[in-house]
């Protein structure tokens, strides 16, 4: 059980990460001011940068913030990995899929907001880039492990078939959470389980 100490520090903690998230989606990566989001969090800036240093160090706790969201743990050898969509790739079933994807687009309102501004600071900031371009990594990784294991297709062709796979689906992410496609995702979700299935799974 955490101290009350490490309690109130988590707490000042949330508070600089969700103040941050909404003036960053309110006004942009770029233009929002350490000392906005320490006035904001009810802080100061030297409180700021005693939890946060650099701003990159902001945004690795937005990315560990998603990948708690996705149940996305840490691999054996560095990164993280995500057994169930390694496995569900590894089935190779249309339902499967869809299952999936599914379950992740009920996550998108709580993640998506932290990968946005995530690629909006990978615009502008090399060693925010360098994080989020690993991070996709790591999730084509997942894809190429499940084909791996199945033992399906050649293996010089899985790694753009991964990459194709997650750039669909980042796609149309994105559309849901910056331009509000909720009546059209469940047939969004539907086209893009078929691709996965005939990307990932169907050899045929």
């Amino acid at each position: 059980m955490p101290s009350l100490r490490e309690a109130q520090k988590q707490l000042t903690r949330d508070t600089i990460v969700e103040r941050a998230l909404e003036l960053f989606t309110q006004k942009g990566y770029a233009a929002t001011t350490i000392d906005e989001i320490a006035a904001s969090a009810g802080t100061t800036r030297v409180t700021f940068y005693a939890y946060y240093p650099t701003r990159a160090d902001l945004m690795r706790d937005f990315m560990a913030r998603v990948n708690a969201v996705l149940e996305r743990a840490d691999g054996p050898d560095s990164g993280s990995t995500a057994p169930d969509l390694v496995q569900v790739v590894r089935d190779g079933k249309l339902a499967g899929i869809l299952s999936w994807l599914e379950s992740r687009a009920a996550l998108w309102p709580v993640f998506r907001p932290y990968l946005d501004v995530l690629d909006e600071a990978a615009a502008v900031d090399p060693e925010v880039r360098t994080m989020v371009e690993r991070w996709h990594e790591e999730v084509i990784t997942d894809m190429v492990r499940g084909m791996q294991l199945a033992g399906r297709f050649a293996g010089e062709t899985r790694h753009i078939r991964g990459t194709l796979a997650f750039t669909q689906l980042d796609y149309v992410a994105t559309l849901w959470t910056r331009r509000k496609m909720e009546p059209n995702r469940e047939h969004a979700l539907e086209v893009l389980a078929d691709s996965w299935y005939h990307l990932l799974c169907d050899e045929d």
